[in-house]
Formats: C-alpha cells, sequence, structure tokens
C-alpha cells in the first residue's frame, strides 16, 4: 500500500514526498503545454528539471 503525497517545509527547503508510482504521472503533468499561451522561460526550466529528476529516480 502506497502513502499519500506530502508537502512540508524542513527549515528553508520545501520537501515533496509522493509514492514511486505516481511520479511518471507528475512527469507527464509537467511537460510543456502545447497552447500557444506566452510562457516563462524561469518556470519552463524549473518544470524540466523537476521532470529529469524524476525519470532519473524513476529508472533506478
Amino acid at each position: 500500500m502506497s502513502s499519500a503525497p506530502t508537502v512540508k517545509a524542513e527549515g528553508d527547503e520545501i520537501v515533496i514526498r509522493l509514492p514511486r508510482s505516481e511520479a511518471h504521472g507528475l512527469m507527464v503533468a509537467l511537460s510543456e503545454c502545447p497552447c500557444r499561451a506566452v510562457k516563462s522561460n524561469a518556470t519552463k526550466t524549473i518544470r524540466n528539471r523537476l521532470s529529469k529528476a524524476l525519470g532519473r529516480l524513476i529508472s533506478r
């Protein structure tokens, strides 16, 4: 049985915990939106970095 995702602060850091089985779904949710709306490069970079980190963890 997997635990529910949690988000909490630990000092100056935010910690997100989620079951490994939900990591791929989060990667999909972080993928770039196909719409033509203006998007921030800063948030695009954050999404890409988080998605790549999740991919590395899934492959272990």
